[in-house]
């Protein structure tokens, strides 16, 4: 028997990385979309059309976030009712999430189109400026897209719980290279601004949309559709974006986290503060995709086994996939805290020492428990992708419930960096509960690996031990 039990965990290993490594490259490509725009604008358009990206983002974040929803609800549902061997149940989850792209593709654009006005207004843009008119492009045309930014999304999560990771790999690539060489042409060639880069995106999404979700119409499929199999299915609808949720505040957490950060340090800091705290937001940047690519990557395996009750397979991928993310956390932590100088070099140069100084200072204190912050979103994922919701959106909650206070707290006793210490301090926070949870999961599995006598002994334990303490 342990030489079974050997051979499959050699086997789920295999696996493990046959769905991670790719997801972690696609991962690592798919932020590149929005790095080349930022890099072509920053050549070819100038300030005024990063600044008008930089202002607008926080709504794409929430285009992003609700995408999200959708792909990671859908995503677990898939391979939940494939472990339970109900293809018919998988299949519907793939149409709902279909329809449910398509429905935000229609609505987002037309609520954008109301209040654009009042968004930019909102986001603090002065009306009639250059950066006015950078903006509103750039929203007016990302905006629209909606459906494609969505679908763009929604396909490696489709195709990795298809079985597919490499051709998520491949085709989040392709549509990185294509959105490259139309930036060229349309923004450093032809001079289209903000427009062009805008459209070179949706571009290269709509290809990589048009691929990947045609893909579950050919015969390669798993879950292959035909016209009769498009009926949505309303009631299990509610439930599918119920399961993605965690993933819609997480985005949040992402976008408030900047926000509030900025407007901070401008308050109790200076420009060149905000602007080593820039440097700490890339560095974190790097770190998150890299496990998010692992989290995503082995989500389909972790929700198929719960689907099939394998316990033993789903206990072995959540102690894998824990032990990695806290060896990657440590390495990073010691890298940061042994190397600041250094790794601040690579965005600040070595001309100005107090922007290297506040580099260094955001790097160190802001990242000081990144280890933990890695196990709180591997934690956040790992639970969605075992169908514990509820647990997944009470920590990703909390999350923002402890920042909120502690960002405007902290400065009034240490200033700046009263600032920079309130992300670590809220992960400090947060890391007790979720490491509660998660060891009562594993106890759960633990104990449903355990031979039939021994669970059944220990009940009966537990209440002789309850019995000898009351006479006692």
């Amino acid at each position: 028997m342990s030489a079974y039990f050997t051979l499959r965990q050699r086997a789920m290993t295999r696996r493990f990385w046959g769905y991670a490594f790719p997801s972690i490259l696609a991962m690592l490509v798919s932020g590149a979309y929005y790095l080349v725009d930022g890099i072509f604008v920053g050549h070819y358009v100038g300030a005024a059309g990063l600044a008008g990206i930089n202002l607008v983002y926080p709504v794409i974040m929430v285009l992003i976030g609700l995408a999200a929803m959708i792909a990671m609800g859908a995503a677990t549902a898939i391979s939940f009712q494939q472990g339970a061997k109900n293809t018919r149940l998988a299949r519907q989850a793939l149409v709902n999430a279909f329809w449910l792209v398509l429905l935000l593709g229609i609505l987002a654009p037309l609520v954008l189109h109301h209040w654009r006005t009042d968004i930019l207004l909102a986001l603090g843009i002065e009306q009639g400026s250059e950066i006015w008119q950078q903006a509103g492009d750039y929203l007016y045309w990302i905006g629209g897209g909606t459906l494609l930014l969505a679908s763009n999304l929604a396909v490696p999560y489709l195709l990795r719980n298809d079985g597919r990771p490499a051709l998520a790999m491949i085709l989040v690539s392709s549509g990185a290279i294509l959105n490259i060489v139309l930036n060229y042409l349309m923004v450093g060639l032809w001079g289209l601004g903000l427009t062009g880069t805008a459209q070179a995106t949706l571009i290269s999404e709509g290809v990589v949309s048009l691929l990947g979700l045609g893909y579950f119409f050919t015969p390669y499929a798993k879950l292959r559709l035909s016209l009769r199999h498009l009926v949505p299915h309303l009631p299990a609808m509610p439930r599918l974006l119920f399961t993605g949720l965690p993933s819609l505040i997480a985005q949040f957490n992402l976008g408030l986290l900047l926000l509030l950060h900025n407007s901070q340090l401008m308050v109790h800091g200076s420009v060149k503060d905000l602007a080593g705290f820039t440097v700490a937001g890339y560095t974190e940047a790097v770190f998150i995709v890299i496990l998010q690519g692992l989290a995503f990557g082995i989500q389909p395996l972790v929700s198929q086994a719960a689907g099939a009750r394998r316990h033993r397979d789903l206990k072995f991928l959540m102690e894998m996939g824990l032990k990695i993310t806290l060896i990657y956390g440590l390495a990073v932590w010691l890298l940061i805290q042994l190397l600041p100088q250094p790794l601040a070099m690579l965005y600040t140069g070595s001309q100005d020492p107090e922007l290297m100084a506040a580099a260094v200072r955001s790097l160190t204190l802001n990242l000081g428990a990144i280890p933990l912050e890695g196990i709180i979103m591997f934690g956040i994922v790992l639970l969605q992708s075992m169908a514990r919701t509820k647990q997944a959106l009470l920590i990703s909650t909390a999350k923002t419930l402890l920042l909120l206070p502690l960002i405007f707290l902290l400065p009034l006793w240490w200033g700046r960096d009263g600032v920079l210490l309130a992300q670590p301090a809220t992960v400090l926070l947060l890391t007790l509960p979720l490491c509660w949870l998660l060891w009562r999961e594993w106890r759960r599995l633990k104990l449903a690996c355990a031979p039939l006598s021994l669970r059944r002994s220990q009940p009966i334990q537990a209440r002789q031990g309850v019995l000898a303490r009351r006479a006692g």
